[in-house]
């Protein structure tokens, strides 16, 4: 058989009916939603820690961005996709049911993880600025010793705040 006819005779895999396509498109938005309403801390936290490590500045500026980005234009963006697929509108009680369903964890849960590995980032960063902050043998590695303990020390207040956010 020629290759044109196997493709008309199989299965076009949108046969399905609409109703399943757009569940599946409403609880992306919802997601999308809920990133955009609370997952922004998450990429502005993961920025903060990228730049603790001096690894790559420009990535955690990009992070940081990308995140105040979302966070100003996410919600907007997001009903408004909804609006033209023909969703109704996207509220918080359905971004966080969508959030649960897909990922299994609450955003808090998250962003409590995230703080755990930032401080086992500060921590490491600490501790290795300060080893080589005291080590004489040259004094670029006093400079790099010196500043990945600023930097350290630059990301404690911010992980401090997050884990007061329960109590205030």
């Amino acid at each position: 058989m020629p290759f044109p006819l196997l493709l008309s005779l199989s299965d076009f895999p949108f046969n399905q009916s609409a109703d399943s396509w757009l569940s599946v498109i409403d609880t992306i938005l919802n997601v999308f939603y809920a990133l955009a309403v609370r997952g922004y801390l998450l990429l502005v936290l993961l920025g903060f820690i990228v730049y603790a490590t001096g690894l790559s500045d420009g990535s955690a500026k990009g992070l940081v961005a990308v995140g105040v980005f979302i966070y100003l234009f996410g919600p907007p963006a997001v009903n408004f996709l909804g609006s033209v697929s023909g969703i109704d509108n996207i509220t918080m009680d359905s971004a966080t049911r969508a959030w649960i369903d897909v990922f299994q964890l609450s955003d808090m849960e998250v962003v409590a993880l995230l703080v755990w590995v930032g401080e086992l980032v500060a921590a490491l960063c600490c501790l290795t600025g300060a080893i080589l902050y005291f080590t004489p043998t040259s004094g670029e590695m006093t400079t790099k010793g010196r500043t990945l303990i600023i930097r350290a020390l630059m990301i404690s207040p911010i992980l401090v705040f997050f884990h007061m956010i329960p109590y205030l």
